[in-house]
């Protein structure tokens, strides 16, 4: 859940000045920018494909620390974008990030589904979503008012470098020293008793 929030923060921190870095300081029309951020979502769908088949490969555990040790670092292609054969920094960086966070939110919504006993589930998930969003909201404002007063491509700075490093927050936590995430907290059979 922390790291879900601390990336959260980060990725909507440079996405609220995004749009205005794109036609502001890169010069791209309304169309390259729309194409631009599509590559992320591309990315997503991709990453949600894959994300079982990683599981299945390299356990679950696993597939979220490599994957995020590869896509993170990709936000510093995001400020290095500038004009014609620059904005692939863009497409690429956003294409990448969107894999691994599509991953990641497959495997951890699978981890929390089965790991949690159903007449926890729905406190467990609301606790996460709430402080999930209330990240996104943050970040949002917090990448405004950097984008304000220091710049668009100093924000973007600001917020990739830290999200470069966020897979080592997973990495250095029980998840990364096992292959597999645990189960389930509770055999089956008492899952399903009322307490």
């Amino acid at each position: 859940m922390i790291y879900g929030a601390t990336l959260n923060l980060l990725l909507m921190g440079y996405q609220a000045v995004q749009v205005v870095f794109l036609v502001r300081t890169v010069g791209v029309g309304a169309g390259v920018v729309g194409l631009l951020v599509m590559c992320a979502s591309l990315g997503g769908v991709l990453g949600a494909l894959l994300a079982t088949r990683l599981c299945r490969r390299w356990g679950d555990a696993r597939a979220l620390v490599l994957t995020q040790a590869v896509a993170c670092p990709f936000a510093l292609l995001l400020p290095l974008t500038g004009p014609g054969p620059r904005l692939l920094s863009f497409a690429v960086g956003a294409f990448v990030l969107g894999v691994g966070v599509a991953v990641g939110n497959v495997v951890v919504g699978t981890f929390r589904q089965t790991y949690c006993p159903p007449a926890l589930l729905g406190r467990v998930s609301s606790a996460s979503m709430a402080t999930n969003q209330g990240t996104i909201a943050i970040g949002s404002a917090l990448g405004g008012v950097l984008g304000s007063s220091i710049g668009l491509r100093p924000t973007l700075w600001v917020l990739t470098a830290p999200l470069a490093l966020t897979w080592l927050m997973v990495a250095f936590s029980p998840v990364g020293r096992t292959r597999e995430l645990p189960r389930a907290a509770v055999p089956a059979a008492e899952a399903g008793s009322p307490r």
